[in-house]
């Protein structure tokens, strides 16, 4: 017995050893970061999505002073208009009057943390508990207690104007484009004129690289969903390599919704335009509607199409390009894709690893919230025909079928939609489609940046072969139970490593782009330039005769336009928990022991000076500290 007893107490302390041996290491990783089990919900092709329950409530709590950050550019919403014979001013139009919009959604950002914090403690999210968070969010609003002045449709142009704030000169920088605006409205000329431009100059927040250009593999099918409304005239433009298009067929999986008892709705549109072959303007000239699985499709030919139902399948193209611009561009791209490595770095790469400590910094903040952002749906996402999460991880696990990690990056968008420099370029570089042009310097400075971190931390391929967390890190990342990242290539080589880095880098320093007030100010806030769904489901024939009051009845309503600017004034009147500039100068804040002559410093400080020259050239006036190191919104 003697013997037995000390076996099994050497067996006891074995076991108690392993286990202190896992604790401590895990301690070296930090708190384990869990994933929703989303491929047992029915979307199994979507990157995963980390979920760290302990984080969600302070998360809410940050989410709270944002809001509050913004109150004072609302309260600018205060000049007056007559709407449908009533006379008030924008704040009221766009929120009700007498209702404190940020209190109620206040007390539902309160109700959410209350039920996470009781359940603290939970390490499993099985999809039952999932669907039944999700659902809480899952119907949308009714309505029925909504302030009647927020459910009007304006009825002229210039009343879009109430979405401008007077705080900070907002509203009078921007009265000298509000002719040009309104004609958009009124002239289809006008329309034609603007509808490349402002997506090619305003779209790098939604990550607007949409544009292809029709080749003999892509014409077939433009050509089939055209039918017998194809042209023999762009027969002619396709062989002289001027027809391009802008494909958002994909939404025609979508249906509509009615949210607060109107219609938000997202056509399936296909734009064909063509391009001035000295100017290298581009014009559409032609644009396919149509609703989910293809109701009411409707061909609408620039000059043989009435004047307003021209306007209406333009402000329809523009509808399919916003929703595509918040969720595929800039959600997608930004957020999930990017939360997914970072999850299976945090979970397989020890907190001091090189690694580790060159992503730390840009690794905070973005994946609590893409949990909140799940779990508080109604009053937190912008609105559009997505009205519930399950809709969009529908969507979002459609739109990554087949796609692989590498194809958002700038340069592999550009190359596989045939967007050549010179073809864009009349003046200066990328002057005919700018977005272009910066998000490639943007690339090309964070590959600058990761270059010199790569070769000065793995001095061989055969060191990055036998760092065992870095091997470890990319078999997590590709396996479909964890972050189902596909397209990754083996870490091989320092090459690889750093193609694989600068992708992930770039989509968490490009974001901090949206957070500009020249991003929203004052292009983006005048709604028709981007609106984030119709509220008229039915779409018009090509030969209906629609006059303006009609035509704007198809935009979004009031309520609907103040919930869209609460979303921009979220990102440009709040500031960053931590700016990418650090307050006290680029030479602080360094990640490496050495100062800032240490080559991964150095990098870093070149970086900077980059963001801070973007901020000098692209928002007037520069506000050098309003850039977020990390994803925060």
């Amino acid at each position: 017995m003697h013997w037995e007893t000390i076996l099994i107490v050497i067996g006891v302390l074995a076991v108690l050893g392993v286990l202190a041996f896992f604790i401590f290491r895990r301690r070296a990783y930090g708190p384990r970061i869990h994933r929703l089990p989303l491929d047992l919900m029915g979307y199994p092709d979507m990157p995963g999505v980390p979920f760290v329950l302990t984080e969600i409530p302070g998360t809410l709590v940050k989410l709270g002073l944002r809001a509050n950050a913004t109150t004072q550019a609302k309260w600018g919403l205060d000049n007056t208009y007559t709407v449908q014979g009533t006379a008030a001013n924008g704040y009221s139009f766009l929120y009700g009057r007498g209702k404190d919009v940020e209190a109620s959604e206040e007390a539902d950002r309160q109700d959410l943390k209350t039920s996470l914090e009781a359940s603290a403690e939970e390490l499993e999210i099985t999809p039952a508990k999932l669907k039944a968070r999700m659902a809480l969010h899952d119907e949308p609003s009714s309505g029925k207690d909504e302030d009647p002045l927020t459910t009007l449709s304006l009825t002229d142009p210039l009343q879009f104007t109430m979405s401008w704030t007077t705080f900070a000169d907002v509203y009078e920088n921007a009265l000298p484009q509000l002719d040009e605006f309104a004609a958009t409205l009124t002239d289809p000329e006008a329309a034609n004129r603007s509808f490349w431009p402002t997506i090619a100059q305003h779209g790098f927040a939604y990550n607007l690289l949409i544009l292809q250009k029709v080749n003999a593999q892509s014409a077939p099918g433009f050509k089939a969903i055209f039918g017998q409304d194809w042209l023999n005239d762009w027969n002619d433009l396709l062989a002289a390599g001027l027809l391009y298009a802008i494909d958002l067929t994909l939404y025609e999986k979508l249906p509509s919704n009615v949210v607060k008892g109107t219609v938000r709705f997202t056509p399936g549109t296909l734009t064909l335009l063509v391009q001035d072959a000295t100017t290298k303007a581009l014009s559409p000239i032609a644009v396919m509607v149509a609703g989910q699985n293809g109701a009411g499709k409707q061909i609408f030919t620039y000059g043989l199409a009435q004047p307003g139902a021209w306007l209406y399948a333009l402000l329809a193209a523009k509808t399919s390009v916003t929703l595509y611009g918040i969720w595929m561009g800039h959600v997608y791209h930004w957020h999930i894709v990017s939360a997914a490595l970072l999850m299976t770095l945090g979970n397989h790469v020890e907190e001091n690893h090189p690694l580790r400590m060159f992503m730390a910094p840009q690794s905070d903040y973005l994946i609590p919230f893409n949990n909140v952002l799940l779990l508080l749906w109604k009053n937190i996402t912008p609105p559009t025909s997505v009205s519930t999460a399950p809709q969009f991880l529908a969507m979002t696990n459609d739109f990554a079928k087949g796609r692989t990690y590498f194809d958002d990056d700038p340069d592999v968008t550009l190359e596989k939609f045939g967007i050549r420099r010179e073809d864009f370029s009349e003046e200066k570089d990328w002057d005919r489609f700018p977005i272009a042009g910066m998000m490639l310097d943007l690339f090309a400075a964070v590959g600058e940046y990761v270059t010199v971190f790569v070769e000065t931390t793995w001095a061989s391929d055969t060191a990055v072969i036998e760092d065992k967390p870095l091997q470890a890190w990319l078999a997590a990342s590709t396996n479909p139970k964890d972050g189902n990242v596909v397209g990754l290539p083996p870490m091989d080589s320092r090459a690889n490593l750093i193609k694989t880095l600068r992708s992930l880098v770039y989509r968490l320093t490009a974001h901090g782009t949206a957070r500009l007030n020249s991003t929203a100010n004052p292009v983006l806030t005048y709604i028709p330039n981007f609106p984030p769904c119709l509220q008229i489901q039915d779409i018009p024939a090509a030969n209906a005769v629609i006059d303006t009051k009609t035509l704007l009845s198809y935009l979004p309503k009031t309520g609907t336009i103040g919930e869209m600017i609460t979303f921009y004034f979220t990102f440009v009147f709040s500031a960053p928990y931590v700016p990418f500039l650090p307050l006290a100068g680029n030479e602080v804040e360094l990640i490496w022991p050495g100062g800032p002559s240490e080559p991964r410093n150095a990098a870093l400080i070149d970086l900077r000076e980059y963001v801070a020259g973007f901020i000098r050239v692209h928002d007037q006036p520069a506000q050098m500290h309003q850039w977020p190191r990390n994803i925060e919104t």
